[in-house]
């Protein structure tokens, strides 16, 4: 009996551990992407007034809110808004660069560029998946989160409207901001079903 409990105990604490290992390679890992995807809009953001970066920048916005949640997590001073907004945005945005990258497959896979966007696709395919766990998170959902929302919306007017939209072709541009906006909905939506769940548990 004294043998079991031991190798219980044992094994709880090496799960701990792993768990804490995965914890904060993923808060390096997006540390690392938000520098990345900053350098990525470069000539972007040379290009445009600095009050618009905020809106071009989605992607290492999204990863940087993700850091920025995740570190106040492991430091006890939760913030479920900021979760929240991680949450919904690497949904967002995760989802549409892996679509972009599909929808104009011959532009972005081709053999020059076709290592640098598979692993493009690939990271930013597991930035929708960590959104889910961090929303599970959250214990209380607030109606002050429609505020997401909003962002999520105006950051599609200011794409799609002013042009602010990262450089992709042109070919489809009505068919990918349709698909924007819808995601902006669907990844509010899906974080919030999310954080339903993990402020159930809490009771």
């Amino acid at each position: 009996m004294r043998l079991s409990l031991s190798a219980s105990s044992f094994l709880g604490m090496f799960a701990e551990c792993r768990m804490k290992r995965l914890v904060y390679f993923a808060l390096l890992a997006n540390a690392a992407g938000t520098v990345y995807g900053w350098y990525y809009y470069h000539l972007q953001l040379a290009e445009n007034p600095v009050y618009t970066w905020p809106v071009i920048t989605d992607s290492p916005n999204s990863t940087l809110l993700f850091t920025v949640a995740l570190f106040l997590i492991l430091k006890g001073r939760k913030s479920d808004f900021l979760s929240f907004a991680a949450s919904a945005s690497l949904i967002k945005y995760g989802l549409w660069t892996c679509f972009v990258l599909l929808f104009h497959s011959d532009y972005f896979f081709s053999p020059y560029s076709r290592l640098l966007y598979t692993g493009i696709f690939i990271t930013h395919f597991l930035m929708a998946v960590e959104a889910i766990p961090l929303a599970c998170t959250i214990t209380e959902r607030k109606p002050y989160f429609a505020a997401v929302l909003a962002w999520l919306l105006f950051n599609d007017f200011c794409d799609y409207c002013l042009g602010l939209h990262p450089y992709i072709p042109l070919d489809g541009i009505e068919v990918v901001a349709a698909v924007t906006l819808l995601l902006s909905f669907f990844s509010f939506a899906t974080a919030w079903l999310a954080a339903g769940y993990g402020s159930k548990k809490c009771e």
